[in-house]
């Protein structure tokens, strides 16, 4: 079911992007805006950015590691599609075991 992006994933994107870039400027003002769809798969999940045009892989723009409630590492990517438009937000855990639950909101917190 479509839907926009949480505050916590707005807020991780933010973070992920690469600063003051012409890309990253573009690709920040339309995440407002932006529907997506949640992926539920074993050991995954994240969102798919929904298009009217169709969306091939692109591109990996941006990656980081997260730890699951579990302590279990998970990597986060950021990806592009074939336009240089949001593709995927995708978490996955290293050991592919069902995600628990990420601490999106405390996850890039200043120490």
């Amino acid at each position: 079911m479509p839907r926009f992006l949480t505050p916590d994933e707005v807020s991780l994107i933010h973070r992920l992007l690469p600063g003051a870039t012409e890309l990253s400027d573009r690709l920040l003002k339309d995440l407002a805006l932006a529907q997506v769809e949640d992926v539920e798969v074993v050991g995954f999940g994240g969102v798919v950015f929904l298009s009217s045009t169709t969306q091939l892989f692109g591109s990996d723009i941006a990656t980081a590691m997260l730890a699951d409630a579990d302590g279990v590492p998970v990597r986060v990517t950021l990806c592009l599609d074939n336009h240089d438009q949001l593709f995927e937000l995708e978490l996955c855990k290293v050991d592919f075991s069902p995600i628990i639950g990420v601490d999106l909101r405390s996850a890039f917190s200043e120490h």
